[in-house]
């Protein structure tokens, strides 16, 4: 359009002009005056009723008007003021021209170019030409030489980047300022500025070209400064977001339309973080949602490389941060230490810290104990049940001395050897014991006893000198050298006569190892070599020859005599050789003590009772007949050859008395009288008889019921005559009249034979007698563990074997997967079969715990060591080696043959989520294996927390598709937790290509993720922090169990 110079003012109106019209006209457009124009204007003008107009037009020194011709390619003059026109990234339309006011860094009609140059070059500054790039000044860079990029690539490797910028009331950020940043921003605090409100400006570009920009208004920001970091933060209340039409994610050509999401979704708040040397990242709600359904990330993040180099002194106001003062970590960590090289125990330097080992240290240990002699009074127990199993036992039993406990089986023999050991027994124990005239405590009495259990619960792998010396170096005194340990072990094992045998492994039932003879002496060493004052053994003969069982007594009558030391054990029935080596016995029959005394007087007492055993007949097997006999337990026919037992009987009932007697020749006492008429009973026969059947009689119920069928069997709970005659004649006995005495002086306050004794549990007290601390305890445990594991490779090399196995078999069928939808189910499988072989492979584990349960047990009550030491060392040093190491070999193999993300922080945390998972899978079972004692069961409950935890997974599920109700079931499985772990590191960002009918479809990973329900910042949080949340949980959750209730109880 030309325009007469001389008409340039009013021209100059024209935009004033426009934007005073009429409302009813819009912009752009001129309305003509509503009013008729006066005749002063019309007789001004000369034209009378002609417009002005018409004249100025019709003049004739003005050539007349020709409107020129426009080129009909010629796009219309840009007018900001126009809806068909806006100024993008934040510039402002000038209300007086109609142009853009564009901000730094942007240029151009419309304010989308960018300008090239340095902030520092002002003006000078130029716009970027079309399909070149800005080259920008040594320190400054960026697609306009002065802003940010991100690390991110979208389809054919096209770089996003966005820019940033704010200007605040006052201070303004370091990338886009209007005078010098640093000197607006320390001016008046220098590490934290707050609450200053202000614009700011968000451009998202791809490969260098602009797609869509945000305003963000009400912005406040903050800085902090540390010795290391900076950190500055912008937060904006209201964003407003609009696209670039025609560009990448605005329209493109292939290419997703977000224009009408930015404009309804994207309101804030949105905020831009930046931390030095970690980069930045920019959040908004919808934003957000929009990058992690097609990016996979949880926001925009972003590399930031902005701002000028200046020295701290160059910025007014600015005080550099100290650095922290560690001085004193630094002064507590050397005095730590220092004071544990000071107080630690040399081993070859003695006399410091320890003991010195002289010649006859071990031997001193052997003498230097307290002498224990045990006296026990009306010891009875009954079952919760009511029934009674022990009734008012009494004895006593002095050091140097050996106390056999006899009886037919079911007689009590065991239950009274763990009331005497004080053992936890589930019925009420009543009675007193007494060591040495004296009440001692419960933890001063374990101290002081050793207990060798019936059945031989022994670690396999190890030999006989390890299993003894763990013992002797886990409860002999701390303050004892490891020498005088090792040679007290040693001293020990020859006394024993396995001395021999050291090296040996003990092994187990169906394979070859040391005999069973061997084992019960090792079994009695691991308890002898802590030089116990009380020694207890339940049936140390059991299941050993003649000559083996003949060998373990006379080791503990050797042992008795030499070291004065008190031995009780229990004995079923021993050949006479063995007989011979008693000091006292204790004889029970149904709970009821027949005879308590010397062992040597036992032949005597019976045959005063008139019960003499025959000539050559071994005086066990007489007493044990006897017992059972006068118990009533015996049935059927027993023959006479022995000259001692009466014939066939049947039985018949005392219908006076209610004793059970037999029909054909009535009990022993019966078959003497027939025999001699005249002679009759002895005095002392004849009265316990009488005393029996006047007092036992009230033990015995059914009278009427006897009377009316003539015969009956007794029941287990009646005392028969027979026997109550031999309980009563027991009480009678000298011995027992004797073990009263003691009994009545100790209860008085005396000493029990007139003589001062030695108070165990003033001596312990002195002597502080302590054993090996927790951490020793923890060590010498991992080393058996780590033995046992070893020693046994069967387990750990099937499990290497699986595991290699398995991952050549993976990568092959799995090899190279592509990046496409059957690759991406692929990666599916690979990983849904790789978790559940390490989910089920983890059942192994029930075994490791149940197969040492009973060990467990028992070297806990005999005081061995502390519970958490145990299982500490268990999960550290036996399921450890057995969960992390394979799926490390599994990982290592199948990642590279399947082709899969080739980032190292990607396999390793492959590799980290596969080990998390196998722990944690582990220690669910290692819970299910400690709670559950029967392995069965324990085994059918792990198949089904596996089998549930699989159902759930992701896969076989869709997360959306489970009601709301139950949707906890899937959060809480960890199956789901390590599927969707490993799923998003290797989906995350992968984009998928597939190619049909001759087209390229491209889909990122991350969409069909959440389609599936997985989340695509789930990694860390709740996925790796779920895996780690429940190992630690089952773990603890073992170990209280294992602590409370995994006791042993008889």
């Amino acid at each position: 359009m030309l325009i007469p110079p001389h008409f340039l003012p009013i021209a100059s109106l024209l935009p004033l002009a426009l934007a005073l019209a009429s409302k009813e006209a819009g912009y752009g457009t001129l309305s003509r005056r509503a009013t008729p124009r006066s005749a002063e204007l019309l007789d001004i003008s000369g034209a009378g009723s002609t417009p002005a107009s018409d004249a100025w037009w019709n003049s004739s020194l003005v050539p007349p008007r020709r409107p020129p011709k426009t080129p009909e390619d010629c796009p219309p003059c840009f007018n900001c003021l126009l809806p068909a026109f806006t100024c993008s990234n934040a510039g402002e339309c000038n209300p007086y021209d109609g142009q853009c006011r564009c901000p730094p860094g942007f240029g151009g009609q419309d304010c989308l170019t960018p300008v090239c140059g340095a902030l520092t070059d002002g003006d000078e500054r130029y716009p970027r030409p079309d399909g070149e790039l800005c080259q920008c000044k040594d320190g400054w860079g960026g697609i306009n030489c002065n802003d940010r990029k991100i690390i991110d690539t979208i389809p054919d490797n096209k770089p996003p980047q966005v820019t940033f910028d704010c200007t605040a009331t006052g201070p303004s950020s370091n990338t886009t300022a209007w005078k010098h940043p640093l000197l607006s921003t320390f001016a008046d605090e220098p590490t934290l500025v707050d609450e200053a409100m202000g614009t700011c400006t968000f451009q998202f570009w791809v490969d260098r070209i602009e797609s869509f920009y945000c305003k963000l208004d009400k912005c406040s920001w903050q800085l902090g400064s540390t010795a290391t970091a900076n950190e500055t933060r912008y937060n904006c209340e209201v964003i407003e977001c609009a696209c670039v039409p025609g560009r990448f994610l605005c329209g493109e050509d292939g290419s997703v339309n977000i224009d009408d999401f930015l404009a309804e979704e994207v309101k804030g708040p949105a905020s831009f973080d930046c931390v030095s040397g970690k980069g930045c990242t920019f959040e908004e709600p919808a934003m957000n949602n929009l990058i992690n359904d097609v990016f996979g990330d949880r926001a925009i993040y972003l590399d930031c490389e902005s701002g000028e180099c200046l020295h701290y002194t160059q910025v007014p106001g600015y005080t550099k941060p100290e650095l922290p003062d560690n001085s004193l970590m630094v002064a507590l960590s050397a005095a730590a230490a220092v004071l544990w090289y000071l107080g630690r125990s040399p081993r070859n330097q003695p006399g410091f810290g320890g003991v010195e080992l002289p010649e006859d240290e071990a031997s001193k240990l052997m003498t230097d104990h307290v002498p224990a002699t045990l006296h026990f009074s009306n010891l009875s127990y009954t079952l919760p049940k009511g029934k009674q199993v022990l009734s008012h036992v009494t004895g006593t039993v002095r050091p140097g001395e050996l106390l056999a406990i006899m009886g037919a089986s079911g007689a009590g023999k065991s239950t009274l050897l763990d009331i005497l050991a004080r053992k936890a027994k589930t019925g009420r124990v009543d009675g007193d014991m007494y060591v040495n005239g004296k009440v001692v405590p419960n933890d001063i009495y374990r101290r002081v006893t050793g207990y060798v259990d019936q059945e031989d619960t022994l670690l396999s792998t190890l030999t006989v000198y390890e299993a003894v010396l763990l013992s002797a170096l886990l409860r002999l005194p701390r303050e004892m050298s490891y020498q005088a340990k090792v040679f007290r072990t040693l001293e020990t094992m020859n006394e024993l006569g396995i001395l021999g045998i050291k090296d040996s492994r003990i092994g187990e039932s169906g394979k070859r190892s040391i005999s069973g003879g061997e084992k019960r002496r090792v079994s009695i060493a691991c308890e002898l070599v802590t030089g116990p004052s009380i020694l207890f053994l339940d049936e140390p003969t059991s299941g050993l020859d003649s000559y083996n069982a003949y060998n373990v007594i006379e080791s503990l009558k050797t042992l008795a005599r030499t070291f004065h030391r008190t031995v009780i054990f229990t004995i079923h029935q021993p050949q006479s050789n063995i007989v011979a080596l008693f000091d006292r016995l204790l004889l029970l029959a149904k709970g009821q003590m027949v005879y308590s005394g010397e062992s040597v007087r036992a032949q005597e007492h019976f045959e005063k009772l008139e019960h003499p055993c025959p000539p050559g007949y071994n005086i066990a097997d007489f007493l044990i007949d006897l017992t059972v006999e006068a118990s009533g337990d015996h049935r059927g026919h027993k023959g006479k050859a022995n000259g001692h037992v009466s014939g066939t009987r049947t039985s018949s009932r005392d219908a006076e008395n209610g004793f059970a007697r037999d029909a054909a020749g009535g009990s022993d006492l019966e078959d003497e009288e027939e025999g001699d008429d005249t002679a009759g009973r002895s005095t002392l026969l004849g009265q316990i008889s009488k005393k029996a059947q006047r007092i036992l009689g009230a033990f015995t119920t059914g009278g009427d019921s006897a009377n009316s069928s003539g015969t009956s069997t007794p029941d287990a709970s009646q005392v028969p005559e027979k026997l109550a005659s031999l309980v009563l004649a027991c009480r009678a006995s000298d011995d027992a009249k004797i073990v009263e005495a003691e009994i009545t002086r100790i209860q008085n306050g005396q000493s029990p034979d007139g003589t001062d004794s030695r108070d165990v549990s003033e001596e312990l007290e002195v002597r502080g007698f302590k054993k090996a601390g927790w951490w020793r305890q923890f060590v010498l445990l991992s080393g058996r563990a780590f033995k046992n594991l070893y020693r046994n490779p069967l387990l750990m090399a099937t499990h290497y074997a699986v595991a290699i196995i398995v991952a050549l078999f993976c990568g092959f069928f799995f090899y190279h997967v592509t990046n496409d939808i059957p690759g991406f189910q692929n990666r599916l499988g690979l990983f849904l079969f790789i978790l559940s072989l390490f989910g089920f492979s983890c059942l192994s584990s029930l075994g490791i715990f149940a197969n040492e349960r009973m060990l467990f047990m028992r070297e806990r009550a005999n005081g061995y060591y502390s519970a958490s030491a145990y299982f500490l060392s268990k999960v550290l040093f036996d399921i450890l080696p057995l969960r992390v190491i394979p799926p490390f070999i599994l990982g290592s193999i199948v990642y590279g043959l399947a082709g899969l993300n080739p980032e190292v922080s990607s396999f390793w945390k492959f590799i980290m989520t596969l080990v998390l998972f196998n722990l944690t899978a582990s220690g669910v079972v290692l819970f299910l294996s400690v709670a559950v004692p029967d392995h069965g069961v324990a085994n059918l409950l792990g198949s089904l927390v596996m089998l549930y935890n699989l159902l759930f997974a992701g896969l076989l599920m869709n997360y959306d598709r489970v009601p709301e109700g139950l949707k906890w079931m899937q959060t809480t499985s960890f199956f789901h937790a390590g599927y969707e772990a490993l799923l998003v590191n290797e989906l995350r960002y992968l984009q998928l290509i597939e190619r049909k009918f001759g087209l390229d479809i491209q889909v990122p990973s991350a969409t069909i993720l959440s389609s599936f329900g997985f989340h695509a910042q789930a990694f860390w949080w709740p996925d790796t922090a779920l895996l780690v949340i429940v190992f630690a949980v089952s773990t603890l959750a073992s170990y209280v169990i294992l602590e409370v209730f995994v006791k042993e109880k008889r």
